[in-house]
């Protein structure tokens, strides 16, 4: 499994993401005539070596004519990444990015969604940076993303309606359920788009992390702190296929069906990975279920809670454990006429192929005949 880790010295933005990525050897030239046909004009991405603190760091540099750009919505956007040629994955991560950033703003502003408008250079830069971070994630194979804690700065940023505090209220939303650190340094370190990315691709935030080191490198952005770098840190590892997990689990005798599936749902929002019900048998010989509830580390304050709130449970048991997993990726394959996502599963020499249900079902509806057919067609 090729992991990276992201190393936060003075917080993230998405330039310095992507520039952070292409350095790491996603390919530049696909990326920029990608999102060059997606704007409509010729994009090229240009990386400039820039010191930080003694140390050579990547910036990013975009070229691109954005004069009589319009202001963009989320629907605007979302479309111009659906035409994109490339696969189905890509489009729907820097899509979920987007959806963060705009349910950030409407919550902020207390307007609808669809209400929310990217301004000109704005929209350009931001359309370039998510979907560029989605494209580079792909291509350099990362499976896993892991972050420290995030800094913070303190102070004012002049925004469109004036001076407001730091982080930005967006940035705030975003970052809700997210472990931070805030920093007596003044200055915006976490920018909407930097917390997006975030919230989208990073399963852990710890400042540990493990495997084999296969790469690394330095990004950077436009500003420059007092008292630290303005740098960020990519490491890419190879890991054995195993990782960390928490296991919770509690024995519960007196809730209805309905109220465990309730539970269920929570449980699943709050990030569990996994929630099985395990029927057993306690004492006096009562029916019962244990409840199994597997999770990553930053979870488990939010998982305990949860099973507190909505279970009737008064104790739980939790344990840290090792978890082996087989390597996996998305491909696309055609079948049918149409094109479909398959998740490719692998371990040393054994490979299985295994397509998504929801396209197997879609492929079924426009079709118009079972999921046993067109399973059958992409079994030939």
């Amino acid at each position: 499994m090729k992991e990276l880790y992201i190393n936060m010295t003075s917080g993230i933005s998405g330039d310095m993401t992507l520039a952070l990525l292409l350095s790491l050897g996603a390919d530049k030239e696909k990326l920029s005539s990608i999102l060059s046909n997606i704007l409509g004009q010729k994009v090229e991405l240009e990386l400039e070596t820039v010191w930080r603190q003694a140390v050579a760091c990547n910036k990013l540099n975009i070229k691109c004519n954005i004069e009589g750009e319009p202001f963009r919505h989320f629907s605007d956007i979302k479309k111009m990444i659906e035409s994109a040629d490339c696969k189905e994955s890509i489009k729907a991560n820097a899509i979920k990015s987007f959806e963060i950033i705009a349910e950030a703003e409407s919550k902020v502003h207390g307007i609808d969604i669809e209400e929310v408008h990217f301004h000109e250079i704005g929209a350009v830069d931001t359309i370039i940076d998510l979907f560029g971070v989605s494209f580079a994630l792909d291509d350099l194979g990362i499976e896993k993303i892991t972050a420290n804690k995030v800094p913070l700065g303190t102070g004012f940023i002049n925004a469109a309606h004036g001076l407001i505090m730091l982080p930005a209220p967006a940035t705030l939303k975003i970052l809700h359920n997210i472990p931070v650190n805030k920093l007596d340094i003044e200055g915006e370190f976490v920018t909407p788009t930097g917390a997006a990315i975030l919230k989208t691709y990073v399963s852990e935030f710890t400042s540990s992390y493990n495997g084999i080191i296969i790469n690394d490198s330095y990004a950077t952005g436009e500003k420059e702190f007092a008292g630290v770098a303005n740098m960020l840190q990519g490491i890419i590892l190879e890991n054995g296929y195993s990782n960390e997990v928490i296991n919770i689990s509690t024995n519960i005798d007196n809730m209805t069906g309905e109220q465990l599936g309730y539970l269920y749902e929570k449980l699943m929002e709050k990030g569990a990975l996994d929630v099985a019900f395990i029927p057993a048998f306690m004492k006096k010989n009562r029916p019962a279920y244990v409840v199994n509830i597997m999770t990553q580390e930053q979870n488990k304050e939010n998982i305990i809670y949860t099973l507190f709130k909505y279970s009737s449970t008064i104790g739980m048991r939790i344990e840290k454990m090792e978890r082996v997993e087989m390597n996996r990726k998305i491909v696309e394959k055609e079948v049918l006429g149409e094109k479909i996502r398959v998740k490719e599963i692998s371990y040393k020499d054994i490979t299985r192929f295994s397509p998504e249900y929801e396209d197997i079902k879609r492929i079924a509806n426009i079709k118009n005949i079972s999921i046993d057919e067109v399973l059958k067609d992409f079994r030939a």
